[in-house]
């Protein structure tokens, strides 16, 4: 028992140095692929706008929701690793649950796992397939998805398939923001990187964000990410300048962005991953002949972006 034991000590202790060259001194963080290797990941994509107009001195009330969820689990193996550790990536859709909602109308509901969808159209995207790049810094390149768009034939469920398979999307559900762009970039706990990327689609007070990630932990060989995002002064790259609604300007806009990860280290392979904005726009307004005890007309607008990847297997 005293010999296992050491043996395995010994084995941590190679992957630390290894790794990080010593538990909690320095490393790098990067993805790492296998051919022939298949991994099970389950993503969670929710775009969701909330209007809420009250009006206390009318006793009136407004509230309308636009939603469009995606929940995606898929297998994802690998075709084909170059030396640069860059991947060629199958993406095969096992499961698949869409959710969408257009001012309160519930438009579609589709779950691969309920019996009464077996035959609805979508259903025909499981076991379809799509190919993407990866890079060990986890950035996406869309390669090819022309199989998995021609499955399904229905109008209406058609364009649903383009929204899923469009290429920004496809990069959302697969990217790992968290990962410095530069693979080698030496790391230790509380080590900070960032980066500015452009305002999300269909944001009400368009705005770039700057992402400030930190490493907060390694436990054993595996390490948590901490994300803040703020608002940039400066715009992303190949972005134009801040371009806000010009009616943005007469709200208080609140953002709340925040984001995790947990990779393991050893393997090269993310554990979870999680980034959710909130973006809150308000206007209040004593209307004439208003209640000051009720208080002013309110406005709230509110646009939630949330991206999760959780690994299955």
């Amino acid at each position: 028992m005293l010999h296992k034991a050491s043996v395995s000590l010994i084995a941590v202790s190679l992957i630390c140095t290894l790794l990080f060259s010593g538990c909690g001194s320095t490393g790098s963080i990067s993805l790492k692929f296998v051919p022939q290797e298949t991994v099970m990941y389950k993503s969670t994509t929710d775009v969701i706008k909330d209007y809420r107009f009250e009006q206390p001195t009318m006793g009136k009330l407004t509230e309308q929701q636009t939603k469009n969820t995606v929940v995606m689990e898929y297998s994802q193996d690998v075709q084909s690793v170059d030396e640069s550790g860059n991947a060629a990536l199958k993406i095969t859709i096992d499961q698949l649950k869409v959710d969408i909602i257009n001012k309160n109308d519930p438009q579609l509901s589709f779950d691969s796992q309920n019996e009464a969808d077996k035959n609805a159209p979508l259903a025909k995207l499981i076991g379809q397939s799509y190919t993407i790049r990866m890079t060990p810094s986890g950035n996406v390149k869309v390669l090819d998805t022309k199989e998995a768009m021609a499955a399904v034939t229905a109008a209406y469920e058609k364009k649903i398939v383009k929204n899923i398979l469009d290429p920004k999307n496809i990069v959302a559900r697969h990217e790992i923001p968290s990962i410095p762009n530069d693979p080698a970039m030496k790391l230790s706990v509380k080590s900070t990187w960032s980066q500015i990327v452009p305002p999300l689609p269909d944001m009400f007070a368009s705005k770039s964000f700057e992402k400030t990630y930190t490493l907060t932990a390694i436990d054993g060989t595996i390490a948590t990410i901490q994300m803040t995002g703020n608002e940039s002064a400066k715009p992303a790259e190949g972005a134009q300048s801040n371009m806000m609604n010009p009616f943005a300007k007469l709200f208080d806009n609140k953002d709340d962005y925040t984001g995790s990860m947990q990779i393991d280290l050893a393997t090269g392979k993310v554990l979870k991953s999680e980034e959710i904005l909130v973006s809150s726009s308000l206007m209040e307004e004593m209307p004439e002949n208003g209640d000051p005890k009720k208080g002013p007309d309110t406005l709230t607008m509110r646009f939630t972006n949330h991206v999760k990847l959780e690994k299955l297997n």
